[in-house]
């Protein structure tokens, strides 16, 4: 059974193993005869890449039946163009490519019908992330058994919004420490289910506070974050009136749960991304300005009420004296 997590496996497959096949086509193998047009094979490769990279990988087989025995193979050109070559440029119509392998396998002694100059081509697809995958027809293909077949747009929406459940989808956020708001935080969070393994966070410049105190522990490596086990660790400590506070990019490589490794690269700026606040200079400068507007209603109000109790006293004085 082919397994598109193992790819480089195909690479190693020689005429004797060609008899391992399944004796049918299924979800995972598709077979294609010597005898068909090459216009037609090259069609029918863009369709199956598209069915197999949106529907978790798959093996064509080109040059063997419909039982997945050799029927004369392929020949090893097209024209002046290698086969290789011929089936990359029928893959490259496919919108986004995934990942494949092309491997041929010509004849060795094993008694196969594979004829002189001529080769067996095995095309694996292995599992994408990137779907959906659309065809040189513009249409969108699944595996469905044995066969390959368009879909309608609820499905191809269904396989877009399925990278979130396969792929760790990581985020960061600012906020001050819990229990002490002196101390900003950086946190790696998922917005997903799939956790992310293996991180290594890397701060660029990374900030003065930090080069003072744990310079030497970057970059971070962490085992897991998850839903469950967020990542927040401390940035910086921020004073009022202070004049500085830092800005620089994180450097975020991890590893799914198929251990395919991704990178993202984002910006942190602790002003823009938490907003004024007492502990920033940009707050403390407009509390500092709201501040003083109420000082000066409160004194406008003091001086009025000052010049009524002077009234009133010089009212009293003057009863008084009367």
């Amino acid at each position: 059974m082919f397994d598109p997590t193992k790819l480089d496996v195909i690479l190693t497959i020689q005429d004797k193993d060609l008899l391992l096949f399944p004796s049918a086509e299924d979800e995972r193998h598709e077979y294609k005869s010597s005898t068909t047009k090459d216009s037609e094979l090259a069609d029918k490769i863009a369709r199956t890449a598209s069915g197999f990279w949106n529907n978790g990988g798959g093996l064509f087989v080109a040059g063997v039946n419909d039982k997945g025995q050799p029927d004369g193979g392929l020949s090893l050109h097209v024209g002046r163009q290698s086969r290789r070559d011929w089936i990359d440029q029928a893959i490259s119509r496919v919108s986004p490519r995934g990942f494949y392998v092309v491997h041929s396998v010509e004849d060795s002694g094993a008694s196969l019908n594979i004829a002189a100059g001529n080769a067996i081509f095995l095309i694996g697809f292995g599992e994408s992330e990137i779907g959906p995958h659309m065809a040189h027809d513009n249409r969108y293909y699944i595996r469905s058994g044995a066969h390959t077949i368009p879909v309608s747009h609820f499905i191809v929406e269904a396989i877009h919004a399925r990278r979130g459940l396969r792929v760790p989808l990581l985020r960061h956020i600012v906020r001050r420490k819990p229990g002490n708001s002196e101390v900003i935080q950086l946190g790696i969070v998922t917005s997903g289910t799939v956790p992310a393994i293996n991180a290594s966070i890397e701060l660029d410049p990374l900030p003065t506070w930090l080069q003072a105190r744990s310079g030497e522990k970057f970059p971070l490596q962490v085992s897991i974050i998850s839903e469950q086990f967020p990542f927040f660790f401390d940035i910086h400590i921020i004073t009022m009136g202070e004049e500085y506070r830092p800005s620089f990019s994180v450097n975020l490589t991890y590893f799914d749960i198929a251990y395919r490794e991704h990178e993202h690269i984002f910006e942190v700026d602790i002003d823009r991304q938490m907003g004024p606040n007492l502990k920033s200079e940009k707050g403390t400068e407009r509390i500092e300005k709201e501040i003083g507007e109420i000082k000066k209603v409160i004194n406008k109000e003091l001086g009025d009420i000052k010049k009524e109790i002077s009234k009133v006293a010089e009212n009293i004085k003057n009863k008084r004296g009367g």
